[in-house]
């Protein structure tokens, strides 16, 4: 299989049609600068060579001698010595990362869309083949495939992150909480010890949860969104972070029954993270959070969550952070939980505003609206 970096620059033609082939290398140096205007390649003036083969076997021989990978292969499917998908199947099992556009006749759309799912980037049908439209074609293959290769590369990468977040870190951190039951401080200054270690190990625990969900969700496709009750969600929040932060109260305004909301599993952890950046950052111990549900069926988003925290005051720079659909998070506790609020907004479709207090340290409100699944949902 060809491996390592591409020459941008370089194609190869595979066409045992010797008129045909001189007809698009032609064509393709005419277009040097929409190949160009595509080009991630430094060397941009250079325009791009191609390199043909009028066989199968002479193709898979240049695909295999390449120094380096083609950007591009052009690949007729009718040759001497194959023909039909065939060829296409021979092609495929030598390149890896190269894009294969494939050439066919006039009747062969059938032919070409079935190439396309068989792992061809695009078709063309010879007879409609003008210069603009071969070297978009093959510009367009190039940067989707490599688009793929990158996704490709961060899903495996956020594999990674997560097997190394859920089995390593997390499990690490519930040995040191197992370790801190186990102990019997005598004395004030030993109990404010372990209860620190022990904070700690919970706080490790909890970041692994959210980091683990965000994970899952970069990680998966779109899952489809389904009925969630709020309510629920919102009640068994806030149990939490009342269990997790003592002296934390937190009032709940919310209509009777059900909420239901257009969402998914990851919906605890989109209210999670809202409600702890409700807390005091410097006092996690203490502090008053009023969370408010309103309904309205006229809405575009009929279901409104309000957090207010009346101690603490996000500043503006963490207002423009969850604002910031470009801002990745750099490891800080509110960095992280602004980045998690904004990837499940962004995820339900929802609407995230925050409004400061009048006066200074009056505290902020958050306004979370989401949709509401239709009856079918």
């Amino acid at each position: 299989m060809t491996t390592g970096a591409a020459d941008e620059k370089r194609l190869l033609l595979v066409e045992d049609d010797e008129l045909q082939a001189r007809l698009y290398r032609t064509m393709l140096h005419q277009q040097t600068d929409n190949w160009s205007e595509h080009s991630t390649n430094d060397s941009d003036e250079q325009p791009a060579t191609v390199e043909t083969a009028d066989t199968l076997e002479g193709g898979l021989s240049a695909l295999e001698d390449a120094s380096e990978p083609f950007a591009a292969v052009l690949l007729d499917l009718n040759l001497p010595d194959s023909a039909g998908l065939e060829t296409l199947n021979a092609v495929l099992e030598v390149v890896e990362e190269t894009p294969v556009v494939v050439l066919t006749g006039i009747s062969g759309a059938t032919v070409g869309r079935e190439a396309v799912e068989r792992g061809a980037q695009d078709y063309l049908m010879k007879e409609h083949v003008t210069p603009r439209l071969l070297s978009q074609t093959v510009t367009y293959a190039i940067e989707r495939r490599r688009r793929t290769g990158e996704l490709d590369r961060q899903r495996r990468e956020l594999a990674v992150l997560h097997w190394l977040v859920r089995q390593e870190i997390r499990d690490d951190a519930t040995i040191v909480l197992g370790w801190a039951s186990e102990l019997e401080p005598s004395g004030s200054d030993e109990i404010r010890t372990v209860s620190r270690i022990v904070e700690a190990a919970e706080r490790i625990v909890e970041l692994t949860e959210f980091v683990g969900a965000t994970v899952q969700a970069l990680e998966a496709s779109q899952s489809a969104l389904t009925s969630v009750d709020l309510g629920s969600v919102l009640e068994e929040e806030i149990e939490r972070l009342e269990r997790r932060y003592d002296g934390c109260k937190v009032t709940l305004d919310r209509p009777a029954g059900a909420i239901p909301t257009l969402a998914d599993r990851f919906l605890n952890i989109l209210v999670r993270a809202l409600l702890t950046s409700a807390v005091d950052s410097d006092d996690k111990s203490d502090g008053e959070v009023t969370v408010s549900v309103r309904c309205d069926r006229g809405a575009d988003r009929p279901v409104e969550l309000a957090v207010f925290d009346t101690d603490a005051e996000r500043q503006p720079a963490s207002r423009d952070r969850v604002a910031d659909r470009d801002h990745t998070a750099n490891g800080s506790d509110s960095d992280v939980g602004d980045y998690l609020i904004r990837t499940f907004v962004d995820r339900y479709d929802g609407r995230l505003e925050i409004e400061a207090g009048t006066n200074e340290g009056s505290g902020a409100t958050v306004r979370l609206s989401l949709e509401t699944p239709t009856e079918a949902e």
